[in-house]
């Protein structure tokens, strides 16, 4: 395995600020982890998100996270480029951050390419569209000569890339438990951008599109926004001293949760997006897949926890019948994704063999010498795969707006 970066590795681990229960690395979420991914396998997984990292001092590419390691396209000349999807890699570095500490310097540097590259005006704004790297050189452009325009200048979806930058805001928050990183003016602009996105795309009912000219409303994307409203929520309170502001923006998140479960759930299950009635439960993508985004990112308790459990339970089922089309032991999904939030879900609802056989079939595969972590890995990924591993030192600080005393941080001067 090659090691952590030099500069994540010179970081001091941190105190602990939690319980010696592993908590989840997304606030909120009822889905506790557990140790099914090995010291070794957790180790290699956080050394391959620093190995995509981009080190291009005076670049414009500094800071940037390549999606995976595979070129996703290449030119006439035949030179490769790199991806880097915001989504994807917020995503990937909440699971980072709560896994190892010693990645707060990698993080730090995403975060301001990231400021660097969400658009200030325009339908993109508070959204870094997708860029692209060029392997020799770190060239930096939105579009390589020669791509399809299609793919240019875009994002899969404007309201999940916002959500996930400021979820990814607020692990970094929890995690290095100082917020001067984050009132960098450009930073702090970039953040408000991203939450003023979400406005933006909501309806009076608190339902989000998925982008200007897609007005469609996912399941999947809502349990997201959800959660990144209430991660905006806690920034608000603990990073920038607004109270006021933080307790508007928990009346957003209720608001966008009740309207979720109001137009979207059906006694059969999630929707895939409003208007598609009940999910097909013989299609993996994105039927399936979407009954477990509420349980995974949603504050359920109580009764409604036992329904989405039940759901949850419901929709696998057919994925479990035939081995040659398990979801533990084999790739259902059409595109060949690993989908390790589905392992997640089975912990979270008591399916541990699962979980523990899917873990084993992709640590032989990603733990491959001759192509560690290969195509169709992609960063992202590493949410959920960390997210069943014991963190190298104590997890992030599970804080929420109701429960938790005073953040010292709110005794910082006001900016």
């Amino acid at each position: 395995m090659r090691p952590v970066h030099a500069a994540a590795l010179a970081w001091a681990t941190l105190a602990a600020t939690a319980t010696a229960m592993a908590a989840p690395p997304l606030v909120g979420s009822r889905c506790v982890g557990a140790a099914l991914v090995d010291p070794a396998f957790r180790d290699a997984a956080v050394s391959t998100l620093d190995d995509l990292a981009v080190h291009a001092p005076g670049l414009p590419a500094d800071g940037a996270v390549r999606a995976h390691r595979d070129a996703g396209y290449r030119d006439a000349q035949g030179r490769a480029w790199h991806q880097v999807s915001a989504y994807q890699v917020n995503l990937g570095m909440i699971g980072a951050l709560h896994a190892d500490a010693r990645m707060l310097p990698v993080a730090a540097g995403w975060l301001r390419w990231q400021a660097r590259h969400i658009a200030a005006s325009g339908p993109a704004r508070g959204v870094a569209l997708d860029h692209w790297v060029r392997a020799d050189t770190q060239e930096q452009v939105l579009c390589p000569a020669g791509m399809a325009p299609q793919r240019c200048a875009d994002v899969d979806a404007h309201d999940s890339t916002a959500a996930s930058t400021l979820l990814f805001a607020d692990a970094y928050l929890r995690r290095a438990r100082s917020a001067a990183l984050l009132r960098e003016p450009e930073v702090r602009r970039a953040l408000e951008d991203a939450a003023a996105a979400l406005l933006g795309l909501s309806d009076a009912r608190g339902l989000t599109v998925a982008k200007p000219g897609h007005a469609v409303v996912y399941t999947m994307d809502m349990a997201e926004v959800v959660a990144g409203w209430r991660a905006w929520a806690r920034l608000q309170r603990d990073a920038y001293a607004q109270p006021a502001s933080a307790e508007q923006t928990l009346v957003l998140a209720t608001r966008a949760e009740n309207a979720m479960r109001r137009e979207l759930a059906t006694e059969s299950g999630w929707s895939v997006n409003l208007g598609s009635g009940p999910p097909q439960r013989f299609r993996w993508y994105p039927d399936t897949v979407a009954q477990a985004w509420p349980l995974l990112w949603l504050p359920l308790a109580g009764g409604e926890r036992e329904h989405a459990d039940q759901l949850w339970r419901r929709a696998i089922a057919p994925w479990q019948r035939a081995r040659a089309l398990h979801w533990a032991t084999t790739n259902v999904d059409p595109e060949g994704f690993w989908w390790p939030a589905v392992a997640v879900a089975a912990q979270c609802t008591g399916d541990e063999s699962n979980a523990r056989a899917w873990v084993a079939r992709a640590r032989k595969q990603w733990m491959d010498p001759a192509a560690p972590f290969a195509w169709p890995f992609q960063v992202g990924d590493l949410l959920w795969l960390l997210w069943l591993a014991d963190p190298v030192d104590p997890p992030l600080a599970q804080a929420t707006l109701s429960s938790q005393p005073r953040n010292p941080l709110d005794s910082q001067e006001k900016p």
